[in-house]
């Protein structure tokens, strides 16, 4: 990682490397699932769920870096782009979920960071439990979920 009074190419040099490493292991969890559908984000949400669990990566210098420095980012961002481009195509609906998915993770992982004691972790394993699930969601089980939301929330609003 970095070392104190690195020169900031050294550090630059460090993150690159940092982000092109999860990419890979985002893709070596992905392809290590037996069900293929949903595997990419349910390795997103491993690899996301528990900034302080990575302890080898100092995470807010990674985030700090990057957010600073976004082409050093480049291989995340391309397969984010890549993933929700794949996710937001109107012939698979429930692709959108992938999408909410991670940015859920993103939001959690950055939670971490700032405030490592803000979940439980009971909390923690609950929020990432229900997120797993939503990778198994159905085209048809989005479609029933979808509509019993709106005919609930059309009821509400003739109640009131």
């Amino acid at each position: 990682m970095f070392r104190p009074g690195a020169p900031i190419d050294e550090v630059e040099q460090d993150v690159e490397a940092m982000i092109i490493e999860l990419v890979h292991e985002l893709g070596r969890l992905a392809e290590a699932d037996p069900n293929p559908v949903g595997a990419q984000d349910r390795a997103y949400i491993q690899a996301f769920s528990d900034a302080g669990s990575n302890s080898n990566t100092d995470q807010g210098a990674l985030l700090a870096t990057a957010v600073g420095r976004p082409n050093l980012a480049e291989s995340l961002v391309y397969l984010n782009r890549r993933l929700d481009r794949d996710n937001l195509d109107p012939r698979q609906p429930t692709g959108v979920i992938g999408v909410i998915i991670r940015l859920a993770m993103d939001g959690l992982w950055v939670s971490d960071i700032l405030d490592s004691t803000r979940f439980a972790d009971k909390e923690r394993t609950r929020i990432t439990k229900l997120l797993t699930a939503l990778t198994r969601v159905s085209d048809d089980q989005l479609e029933t979920m979808l509509g019993a939301l709106a005919s609930s929330g059309a009821d509400e609003r003739r109640r009131a």
